[in-house]
């Protein structure tokens, strides 16, 4: 089905029944349609996601790679009662 012909079928989906969508242009997959406040996730559904990926050894090596320079990125937590 044709994003642009059903524009707004789709957006009644993601409105209604909570559902995504990637788009593809030309064969090349350029955005996502989702419902809104379903953009992140919380490390419970991640680690659902990722198990279950069948991830080959390259793309493994690049996952722990990327997780470990997000996490060399995240500011220190702090206790905001202090």
């Amino acid at each position: 089905m044709k994003m642009a012909e059903n524009f707004p079928d789709f957006l009644g989906r993601v409105v209604s029944r909570r559902e995504s969508f990637e788009i593809v242009q030309e064969g090349i997959p350029c955005a996502y349609l989702v419902p809104i406040g379903t953009a992140q996730c919380d490390s419970h559904d991640l680690a659902e996601d990722i198990a279950g990926a069948a991830l080959n050894a390259a793309d493994r090596r690049a996952l722990a790679s990327a997780i470990q320079r997000g996490r060399k990125a995240l500011k220190p937590l702090r206790n905001p009662w202090d």
